[in-house]
């Protein structure tokens, strides 16, 4: 065999040192070009969930002040009763309207018999004082965007309510629950009824979003939140976990402003260029204010 047919079987020359090194960087240029468009396509998709949650949450709320003669469910209380009798429930906002964003089962695994919820007066209860209630967790009530949430942290929320337009309601302490929509006197396009929350912050009013209780309460006069333009609006991607922000306020885990969902049912996405007198207008059903145009920004 001659010696120029042995050569066809020679080994052919691999990649050397520095090209392996020239396509890794361009490997990693490429990751690091790509890496934000990713991150950008996930926030959205965690804000377009965080928003579709909220609409839940708030259509809910109307069906039940609708089944319940127009009476909106309390921020914590005995619902639909304004006395104790057997059959109400016993807790907060997001307890009362279980059954309105379809879960109802979970809602019934929390009835108690006579002799044990003693705030409404020791009979029937669908109460939040259970297991059942206490070591859920609802999808609806969560945000992807909520860096807070973990999986032991059972029954906490990403979402806040109005404590404007929710009030208290136990028989011998607290206020008649609004009317829906008759006590909406600036309109229910025009007014906040839930917000994003963090579920977890380092200071203020029940920084624990605990919703079976009033965990999710925000800007309550009853319960001594800050109120009024000089609270200021609400708290844009606060760092830290805990969270550093106040929960009595909103806060938002989005870069870029805060879902909320209105009287009406619709959900809109605020800028944090909106003004504090603008954001306390939107909180307050009977105000008698004009939102001003950041509102739309």
């Amino acid at each position: 065999m001659s010696i120029r047919r042995l050569g066809v079987f020679r080994r052919s020359r691999g990649f050397t040192l520095i090209e392996l090194l020239v396509v890794i960087a361009i490997i990693a240029i490429l990751i690091g070009l790509l890496l934000p468009a990713v991150q950008k396509v996930r926030e959205a998709a965690a804000r377009a969930k965080c928003s579709n949650n909220l609409r839940q949450i708030s259509l809910g709320t109307i069906h039940c002040a609708d089944t319940n003669r127009g009476f909106l469910p309390p921020s914590i209380g005995i619902y639909p009763g304004f006395v104790q009798s057997g059959g109400n429930s016993d807790g907060g906002t997001f307890l009362h309207i279980l059954p309105y964003i379809e879960q109802d089962p979970l809602f019934k695994s929390c009835y108690v018999g006579a002799g044990i919820d003693d705030r409404n007066g020791f009979l029937p209860t669908y109460s939040q004082w259970t297991p059942g209630v206490q070591n859920s967790r609802v999808a609806t009530y969560i945000c992807p965007s909520d860096y807070t949430q973990t999986p032991q942290r059972t029954a906490r929320a990403s979402y806040g309510i109005n404590g404007q337009v929710f009030k208290h309601n136990y028989q011998w302490w607290g206020s008649t629950p609004l009317s829906f929509p008759q006590h909406i006197v600036d309109g229910t396009s025009n007014t906040i009824f839930m917000t994003e929350k963090l579920s977890l912050c380092k200071y203020g009013n029940y920084n624990d979003n605990y919703w079976p209780d009033w965990g999710p309460l925000i800007s309550s006069s009853e319960l001594g939140d800050p109120t009024g333009p000089a609270a200021g609006s609400f708290q844009p991607q606060p760092t830290g976990n805990p969270a550093n922000c106040d929960g009595g306020r909103a806060s938002s885990p989005h870069t870029g402003g805060i879902n909320v969902a209105l009287g009406d049912g619709s959900v809109r996405f605020v800028s944090p260029q909106v003004t504090s007198a603008t954001w306390w207008a939107a909180l307050t059903p009977n105000g008698g204010e004009v939102l001003a145009n950041d509102w739309n920004q």
